[in-house]
C-alpha cells in the first residue's frame, strides 16, 4: 500500500509538473480538429495554478450538474444529461470540504479514486495472475497515453475502480459486493451496465454453466448492476417525460454515423492526425482483447470486446483512447509479455503518446 501510495505521488507530481510547464510554455492558437469546436470559445489559458490544469471540456458538464443540476436545452441542443451522476454527486459533496471549490473537489476525488484503482489492480493481478509481476500493470496503466484523464475532472478513475472492485469480488465469488460495486459503476458511465455480462459468466462458472443450478436466489445480486442505467433512465422519463432521451442526446452529440462537413473536419492536417491516433487505438485494442481471450480469462474478453463494440457503434471514434483507458486487462497483459524488445517498444511509445495527450489536455486541445 505504501509503496503503491509513493508510486502515484511520483506520478502525480511529473505529469502534472510536465503539464503546467507545456501549458506554459507554448503560445497555440483554439484547436480546429472538428467543426463543433469554436476556437474562439476554445482556447489556451495559461495559468501556474495546478487545480485548474485538470478541468477541461467534458469537465466542465460535471461541474454544471453538480452546482446546478441536470437540465434539458431542447432538440439538436448539448445538454447535459448524458452524463451519469454519481461523478458529479460526489463532487457536490466534497465541495462541501473544498469551500466550494468544485474543480479542487473533483480533482480530489479522481486522485482518491485512482489510488484505490491501483490498489485493486494490485490485488487482482497478485491474487489470480501471480505469474506477473503485480507492479507492473500499474507501471503500464500510468503511462498509458490516455493516463494524464485518471486524475483530470473526468470519471474515467471513478469508474477505472468501480469496474476493477466489481471483478474482483466475483472472482473472490462475492457476488452480492460484485453487485454493489456493478450498480455504482452504471451510474459513472453508460459502459458500466456492460459488466452484467462478465459477472454473469464468472457466475455461471461457478456451477459449470448448468443454468437450472445456477437460477438460485444468489444469482439476484447480478441484477442490481443494470439497475444503476435503468433508474438513471427512469429519471429522465420522470423529469423531462422521455425514457429514451439519452440516445436523442447521445447523436446531438455526435455519437451517431455521421461524417458530413459540419462535425468532421477530415481534410484538415489536425483532424487527419487525430483519426490516424485513434486509429491505431481501435487496431491495438482488437489486438489486446485477442490476446485476453487467449492468455487471460474469458470474462475480461467478454467485457472488453462489448465495451469496444459500444465505443465504435456511436459512429465515430472520438475519445476511443479514454473508452480503452479504463479496460484494466491490456495493463495485465503488456505485463505478461516475455519479449523485452517487444515490452520496450510499447513503453517508449505509450511514454511518448502520453507527453502528447498531455501537451493536448493542458492547451485545450482535443485529446479524447
Amino acid at each position: 500500500m505504501k509503496k503503491i501510495a509513493l508510486i502515484l505521488l511520483f506520478w502525480l507530481v511529473v505529469v502534472n509538473l510536465f503539464g503546467l510547464l507545456a501549458l506554459n510554455r507554448l503560445n497555440l492558437v483554439g484547436d480546429q480538429a472538428y467543426n463543433w469546436i469554436d476556437p474562439a470559445k476554445f482556447f489556451q489559458e495559461k495559468t501556474w495554478n495546478p487545480v485548474f490544469l485538470h478541468a477541461k471540456w467534458d469537465s466542465f458538464w460535471y461541474l454544471d450538474i453538480a452546482q446546478n443540476g441536470y437540465s434539458y436545452k431542447g432538440v439538436e441542443k448539448l445538454s447535459n444529461i448524458v452524463f451519469f451522476p454519481l461523478y458529479p454527486f460526489l463532487i457536490k459533496v466534497v465541495s462541501f470540504f473544498t469551500l466550494g471549490n468544485y474543480i479542487l473537489a473533483g480533482w480530489l476525488i479522481s486522485v482518491i479514486f485512482l489510488f484505490l484503482s491501483l490498489v485493486y489492480l494490485y490485488k487482482i493481478t497478485k491474487e489470480f495472475h501471480s505469474e506477473v509481476d503485480p507492479y507492473l500493470p500499474i507501471f503500464f496503466l500510468l503511462i498509458f497515453p490516455a493516463a494524464f484523464f485518471l486524475n483530470a475532472v473526468y470519471t474515467e478513475s471513478l469508474f477505472l475502480f468501480l469496474s476493477l472492485a466489481t471483478f474482483y469480488y466475483s472472482l473472490k465469488k462475492k457476488f452480492f459486493w460484485a453487485g454493489v460495486f456493478g450498480l455504482l459503476s452504471s451510474l459513472s458511465r453508460v459502459t458500466g451496465v456492460l459488466l452484467f455480462l462478465p459477472v454473469l459468466w464468472e457466475y455461471l462458472k461457478v456451477y459449470n454453466f448448468k443454468i437450472k443450478e445456477a437460477l438460485n436466489r444468489k444469482i439476484l445480486p447480478l441484477f442490481l448492476i443494470p439497475l444503476g442505467l435503468f433508474s438513471f433512465f427512469i429519471y429522465h422519463y420522470l423529469k423531462f417525460k422521455n425514457f429514451f432521451l439519452f440516445f436523442w442526446v447521445e447523436a446531438w452529440w455526435g455519437r451517431f454515423f455521421n461524417l458530413n462537413k459540419e462535425h468532421f473536419k477530415f481534410f484538415s492536417s489536425s483532424a487527419i492526425t487525430n483519426f490516424c491516433l485513434d486509429a491505431f487505438f481501435v487496431a491495438f485494442i482488437l489486438l489486446i482483447i485477442f490476446f485476453v481471450f487467449k492468455k487471460l480469462r474469458a470474462s475480461y474478453g467478454i467485457y472488453m470486446l462489448s465495451t469496444v463494440a459500444i465505443a465504435l457503434s456511436s459512429g465515430t471514434l472520438m475519445s476511443i483512447n479514454r473508452y480503452i483507458l479504463v479496460l484494466f486487462p491490456i495493463y495485465i497483459i503488456l505485463a505478461k509479455i516475455k519479449n523485452e524488445y517487444l515490452k520496450m517498444s510499447w513503453i517508449i511509445i505509450s511514454i511518448l503518446l502520453l507527453a502528447l495527450y498531455i501537451i493536448l489536455f493542458v492547451n485545450n486541445y482535443w485529446a479524447g
